[in-house]
């Protein structure tokens, strides 16, 4: 269980900022999603936000 220690607010959608501040709390680099309110920020700090499709070919090219 996370339990995140920030709340940002950088979402269009406010209810989308709780997956930013659980990536954050588990020291994620991506944030693999098909919502376009996310996927619209692309990068928050070091974080990725991409689309399952975008995730797997990266996990190709490693």
């Amino acid at each position: 269980m996370i339990e995140p220690e920030a709340h940002v607010q950088v979402c269009r959608a406010p209810d989308d900022d709780k997956f930013i501040d659980c990536a954050m709390a588990s020291h994620s680099i991506y944030i693999v999603s098909g919502d376009k309110d996310l996927l619209s920020i692309e990068k928050y700090r070091d974080i990725e936000i991409v689309t399952v499709a975008d995730f797997f070919k990266r996990l190709t090219k490693a």
